[in-house]
């Protein structure tokens, strides 16, 4: 806890920074109040004090729900008041003059409708489905028509520079170890679980999806290739209101969901809940094809496999913010999701020498889990002056919960397939539990000349306990499997400690930042009598400038240094058996892995970007296909699927987006993206060097069609490359998608009819060769598929802006992984 302590010093000491000025010059304060026609306030609006002289900033402020605003601490001169809202037309007020510490009140500002219609308002102010923005790329999810009545993780596909491949791993510019959080909070489950938990949220959920690939000092060091924001709408109006969603999906099984949100608001008080149900079935069929030598003869597996899948999710959001006052704000959130699953699947393996079948292996697997996550936050938000300075507090606490039982199934047959030969049966039951503590803070402090320090801390504790226990049928009766049992309990303590500077010249915006990390991990097998246990600490610095060298040239450069910590459960050594010569195993040995980050960008007229980018991982974590010997029978036939450290990778990339109106109904976005890749690593003591290119491009074309209809055609392709997971050369993919969307009942409703992959083309081909040993890998999942969504809005549409919230459990929860 010494590390501890003294990273709260440290930041107390940052906190306690005080600016001095070398003369006391008097202020005044200023008020005053904005309306529209009748007297009514315009609530929220825009509020700038300009130097009358040159109309030049000096401060800015929001007016309240009485159309009230204020500045503080004015010095003396002669200034003018401007007042802006959406749909409304700007009003100044008349010069006036600050003189000592005379408090001045404005005359009432009127602000009037726009001559522009409504129509023509609704149309100017929507949003594009995607936006190029200085240190991310967002994807405005609501705005896309063939993502409606999706999954979190089909909308997610769409995104530019996203990949996600067989094993629903995800990848950013074609590197994988990305980090997912959801309204800026680390999701703590790992990528397998992570996937399942984006499979069941609706899209109807999500506003938007942010796509960081060098994040700031001030984000968890976790996620080498950057992370992803995945935000969730709020409601942002005054009164009572809400939205309601509902879909049906069909490709070759059911779908089908629902979904609510509601939000009452008033000057102090918000409260706001929200629902939502999804039930999904989906159908794969999945090929394993590999070949090696065994004492000397040729040996030859030729497998088939199908697996469905059934889960219904539920998901319940509640909260509520109370203003203290007009500088501090403090909320609670309880946010809770329940999924129950289970997924049957049949296998037939040929076995033979690549002339001839031996043996045909049948295999029959049933799955089922029970899948609970309750969170709990506490926030505390102040506005500590009128300068800008500004504290946010979080505390949580986060419990998810598992039971996943597994049972198998195998015979084995002649030839022929008619004659049984022996069979085998087992089963297992793996609870789980992990118990996630987090508190942060985060400092703002505003300086003079364009220039703000940010500084915070973060401690996190978290504790796993996996208890799997296998059993095998012998005799008729059920007979405890020591050798493949497994007791794990994971426990670790993360203290950081960030500070960001940033200054904005003439031309020219610098960000620095540093965040130190000190890590504290203890993993025990209780059955294996097993004990690791690791501290390490390390600093990960950041550089971020960018240069407007015109009005149509802007530049940009951005360095950072990340690690990836390994999820909570691959560190476990426990195994799963998909069939008889095929498992899945933890391994306790595995380190973090770090990355450093460079990227050259530049922006065009504010629409064409292009970006240069390299990466150097050491340690990297992949899953890799080895060699494996069953520990009861002694069969050499295995292969086992394995989380190792490749030593080293390098991926340089390229890539361009840009956005064209090609005419006034007809709206483009396109986005390509380049990538060389160099792998090196160590697999069943044999060197393993591979390396090689590959491209993705994605376009999607938005159509504006008369009677408040619309349509949108996607387009998506991936070149042949290596898969960043398990290091599979693999073929290409593509896929094309088509909506159409349409307003109905005022246009407070909306209908979109969409088809995924609508040629049914999409699917994953692959192979890894190494040591004489060769795995190729097809997959065929239920890609095209057709759905019809409603959306609807109702209450009050006053606008109001919601408060900006974010937990500290980000980082923790995206390496938790939520259920099959």
């Amino acid at each position: 806890m010494k590390s501890t302590t003294t990273l709260l010093a440290s930041f107390l000491l940052i906190c306690s920074i005080k600016t001095t000025q070398a003369q006391q010059i008097e202020s005044a304060r200023i008020t005053g109040r904005v309306s529209q026609a009748g007297e009514k306030p315009v609530e929220f609006a825009t509020i700038t004090l300009l130097k009358a002289k040159d109309s030049s900033l000096v401060k800015g402020a929001i007016a309240d729900i009485n159309g009230q605003y204020e500045f503080e601490q004015v010095k003396q001169g002669k200034y003018l008041i401007a007042a802006a809202y959406v749909g409304m037309t700007k009003a100044y007020s008349k010069p006036f003059d600050v003189k000592g510490s005379a408090p001045v009140t404005v005359e009432g500002l009127t602000l009037s409708a726009d001559s522009k219609n409504l129509k023509e308002i609704n149309v100017t102010a929507k949003k594009p489905f995607i936006e190029q923005r200085a240190d991310k790329m967002v994807v405005n999810v609501e705005n896309s028509i063939v993502g409606a009545g999706g999954t979190a993780m089909e909308v997610l596909e769409k995104s530019p520079g996203i990949a996600i491949d067989k094993d629903d791993n995800i990848s950013l510019k074609g590197k994988s170890g990305v980090v997912i959080m959801i309204d800026g909070k680390l999701t703590n489950m790992s990528s397998q679980d992570v996937a399942q938990l984006l499979k069941s949220m609706p899209s109807s959920n999500i506003e938007q999806i942010e796509l960081i690939t060098n994040p700031s000092a001030k984000y968890d060091a976790a996620g080498n290739s950057g992370i992803i924001n995945i935000k969730l709408k709020k409601n942002r109006m005054v009164g009572t209101n809400g939205s309601a969603s509902i879909f049906g999906a069909y490709g070759l099984t059911p779908k089908y969901g629902a979904s609510l949100n509601l939000n009452h608001r008033n000057d102090k008080v918000n409260i706001f809940g929200s629902y939502n149900y999804n039930h999904r079935e989906n159908q794969q069929m999945l090929g394993l094809y590999r070949s090696g030598t065994t004492a000397g003869k040729p040996t030859v597996f030729d497998q088939e496999n199908e697996r469905k899948r059934r889960s219904d999710y539920h998901g319940a959001k509640v909260g509520l913010d109370y203003s203290i006052n007009k500088r501090n704000t403090i909320g609670v959130m309880v946010d809770a999701g329940f999924r129950t699953s289970d997924e049957p699947a049949n296998s037939l393996t040929k076995i033979g020498d690549g002339t001839r079948v031996d043996s045909t292996l049948r295999t029959i697997t049933t799955f089922d889990g029970n899948w609970k996550r309750f969170a709990y936050n506490v926030n505390y938000k102040a506005i500590l002056d009128t300068t800008g300075k500004e504290l946010n507090i979080d505390v949580d606490y986060a419990r998810n919960s598992e039971d996943r039982g597994n049972n198998i199934f195998s015979t084995i047959w002649d030839a022929s397939g008619k004659n049984y030969m022996r069979g085998d049966t087992s089963r297992n039951s793996q609870p789980n539990s992990i118990d996630i503590k987090t508190i942060k803070a985060d400092y703002v402090h505003p300086m003079r000349n364009q220039a703000k320090l940010e500084a915070g801390f973060k401690l996190s504790f978290v504790k796993t306990d996996n208890d799997a226990k296998f059993d095998s049928l012998r005799n008729g009766n059920w007979e405890y499997d020591r050798n493949r049992s497994n007791h794990f309990i994971y426990k670790e303590n993360v203290n950081a400690a960030y500070v960001n500077f940033q200054k904005q010249f003439k031309k020219v915006n610098v960000q620095l930042g540093l965040r130190a990390e000190q890590s504290n991990v203890e993993g025990n097998s209780i059955t294996m009598n097993q004990l690791t246990d690791t501290s390490y600490f390390n600093l990960f610095p950041s550089v971020f400038v960018s240069y407007d060298a015109s009005k149509a040239h802007q530049l940009g450069f951005s360095y950072s240094r990340r690690l990836q910590r390994p999820d909570y459960e691959d560190l476990n050594p426990f195994q799963i058996y998909l069939d008889r010569y095929t498992l899945i195993s933890g391994n306790p040995y595995l380190k973090p892995s770090y990355a450093n980050s460079i990227e050259l960008t530049h922006t065009f007229k504010h629409f064409l970007t292009t970006s240069v980018g390299y990466t150097h991982t050491k340690d990297r974590i992949t899953q890799i296909v080895e060699a494996d010997k069953d520990v009861v029978s002694g069969d050499t036939l295995n292969i086992r699927y394995k989380y190792l450290n490749v030593s080293e990778s390098d991926v340089f990339n390229l890539n361009v987006s840009f956005p064209v109106q090609i005419t006034k109904w007809w709206n483009s976005f396109t986005y390509l993206s380049a990538y060389h890749s160099k792998y090196s690593t160590v697999i069943d003591n044999n060197s393993v060097n591979i390396s090689a290119g590959g491209f993705m491009g994605r376009t999607q074309q938005t159509f504006t069609l008369p009677k408040d209809l619309s349509a949108e055609v996607s387009v998506f392709y991936l070149s042949p490359q290596i898969a960043d997971e398990g290091l599979f050369r693999m073929k290409h993919m593509c896929a094309v998608d088509l909506g159409f969307s349409k307003s109905i009942l005022n246009k407070k409703g909306s209908l979109k009819l969409n088809v995924n992959d609508v040629f049914n083309i999409q699917r994953f081909r692959g192979n890894f060769e190494n040591a004489g040993r060769y795995t190729g890998v097809s997959s065929k999942w239920e890609s095209r598929q057709v759905r019809l969504t409603f959306n609807y809005r109702f209450g009050n549409t006053n606008i109001k802006a919601a408060r900006a919230r974010k937990t500290g459990l980000e980082d923790e929860q995206g390496r938790v992984k939520s259920g099959n």
